[in-house]
This record gives structure tokens, sequence and C-alpha cells, in this order.
């Protein structure tokens, strides 16, 4: 099957949501069809920090959009996203967003552009409904799955991890900071590189709320 070579439907970044009432936000460089997120990040330990893509170098290239046949469902999830009020219409975008998973998953494998992107779009739908563990989560799950199909130093995965900092600066229970955390911890040093600021900001989270367990 021939792939179209534009973007695909993917979540943007959330960017009108609150950071964490705890500290000052930061700004940031750069199993299938379940009804919960992984709680694994696959690749994430074993990667290796990436280095800065140096602005002027080559253009990564764009992912292939996802088949037709996918593109008007995809269109109406991201549709119920965009009416946060509308309570029953995200509660339906849930179930249609599972059901692309296990499909996409079922005919790509769990390895594949499509795959991560509707599970990003599933970490989209968690934020929105109210669940940012939940979301940070699915955003860390993805990140494992950029960095195992593109390299630490690829724009997707530094998408991936920025999204999962900030979903995760929305958490406030502190077993799930503390959960959530550490394996960000590990996928930002990845990805960002152990010195920076995020990776010093996750840390000083990380001990605020290991104080309070």
């Amino acid at each position: 099957m021939l792939l179209s070579k534009r973007r695909p439907i993917a979540a943007p970044r959330q960017a009108d949501a609150q950071p964490d009432d705890d500290h000052e936000d930061i700004e940031h460089d750069g199993e299938a069809g379940s009804s919960s997120p992984p709680r694994e990040t696959p690749a994430a330990e074993a990667a290796p920090a990436a280095p800065r893509r140096e602005s002027g170098g080559p253009e990564q290239p764009q992912e292939p959009a996802p088949p037709a046949e996918y593109q008007g469902r995809l269109a109406s999830v991201i549709a119920a996203i965009g009416a946060p009020h509308d309570r029953q219409g995200l509660a339906a975008a849930s179930v249609e967003a599972e059901k692309l998973d296990q499909e996409l998953t079922a005919q790509f494998g769990g390895q594949h552009s499509h795959t991560v992107n509707i599970r990003e779009i599933r970490g989209w739908l968690a934020l929105v409904t109210g669940h940012p563990a939940d979301a940070a989560r699915w955003y860390l799950h993805t990140t494992g799955l950029q960095i195992a199909l593109h390299g630490a130093g690829h724009e997707a995965a530094q998408g991936s991890v920025a999204r999962a900092i900030h979903t995760w600066q929305r958490v406030k229970n502190p077993a799930d900071v503390v959960e959530v955390g550490t394996g960000l911890a590990k996928v930002v040093t990845a990805v960002l590189g152990e010195d920076g600021e995020a990776s010093r900001y996750i840390q000083g989270r990380l001990a605020r709320y290991q104080a309070q367990l």
C-alpha cells in the first residue's frame, strides 16, 4: 500500500495547560489496545544520551500520513478533544481511540509511526479528561517507541518526551508523581541529557514528592 508523505495527524503540545503549581514551568528543546496506558518504557534505558541537533542541519523526513481508511476516524477523535466540555463526546472518542489502537497495531505492529501516533492521541485524551498521570504514562511509552524507531536524537523522541514532562507536571498524587517520574528521569536523560534543565527539574520535583510518601 502506498502511503502519502504528508505529516500524520498527531497530538500537538498542550500549550494551554497550566504548569505545576509547586514549580515554575520549564521550556524543553525539543500492550496494544489496552484501556490503560502501558507502564513500561521500551528502549529508553538502553539508549545513549542524544546529542543536540544543530540548527541548519539536514531536515528529518516527515512521517507518512495514516492510511485513508483511518483518517476520518482519527479526525473525529481529535475533533472531540477540541470540545473538552462534551464529556459524552470524549467518552466516545476514548472508545474509538482504543479500537483504532487495536486495529493499527494489528495491521502495522507495535513499533510503527501509525501505532505511536494513536497512542500519543490517547495520551492527549487522558489529559483533557482529567487523568494527567495516565497521559504522562502514555507519553513516556511513546517516547520509548520513538527512541526504538528513530533514536534518542530524533525530533519525534524529543517531542514525545516534552509532552511527557508537561503532563507529569500536572500530576499531584505523590505516589503517581514518583512512579511516573522515576521512569521519566531515565528517558529524559536518554533524550535530553543528564545535565540539562529538564533533568534537574525532574530530580528536584521527585525529591520533594518522595519526602511526602
